[in-house]
């Protein structure tokens, strides 16, 4: 999971001779969260796909089926601005949520009223494992049209028969446009 972080978090005495506590975070990287959380969605019958442009924003995943569409946004450390980017989803997306590594949301966690508020759901990440720590509410911003549209551009082009057409002389079946 990358290299290792000093984090300073407590600090007591004065003149010096000071004692500092200090504990070793993992270094996380966006792309790392990923993977678990493509993974936990195509657990429960999603097609997720990543990096998904749509309206001016590029989603971090976004995961359709049958009944479903949603966007999640992953961020490492910057939960506010990913609320942020989460509430735009919100206009094609009926559920949206903010992924974050573990340490991260049981900070974020503490603010549910901001997410409760604006109805986004929140996902935390620890070792490959995904857990749901808010669920995201129906999408008070949707417009229906510009949903539609994203469900389009996701799923996969119809499959056809081909068209076989017999030639006349062997009676075998020719596939593609026919002779003239």
């Amino acid at each position: 999971m990358g290299g290792a972080r000093l984090t300073l978090f407590h600090f007591h005495g004065t003149r010096g001779n000071g004692l500092i506590h200090a504990r070793v975070a993992p270094i996380v990287r966006e792309v790392e969260l990923l993977a678990p959380i493509v993974d936990h969605f195509e657990m429960q019958g999603f097609r997720a796909v990543p990096e998904v442009s749509v309206a001016g924003r590029r989603a971090d995943i976004v995961a359709v089926r049958d009944d479903a569409l949603l966007a999640v946004e992953l961020k490492v450390s910057a939960w506010p601005h990913a609320l942020r980017q989460a509430m735009a989803y919100q206009v094609w997306a009926p559920e949206a949520f903010v992924a974050l590594p573990f340490p991260r949301a049981m900070r974020a966690v503490r603010h549910r009223h901001r997410f409760d508020g604006v109805g986004v759901g929140l996902l935390a990440v620890l070792d490959g494992e995904v857990r749901t720590f808010l669920p995201a509410a129906p999408s008070p911003r949707l417009f229906p049209a510009l949903s539609d549209l994203v469900r389009r551009q996701l799923s996969p082009p119809p499959t056809s028969p081909l068209d076989a057409f017999p030639d006349e002389g062997t009676g075998e079946r020719f596939y593609g446009k026919g002779r003239m």
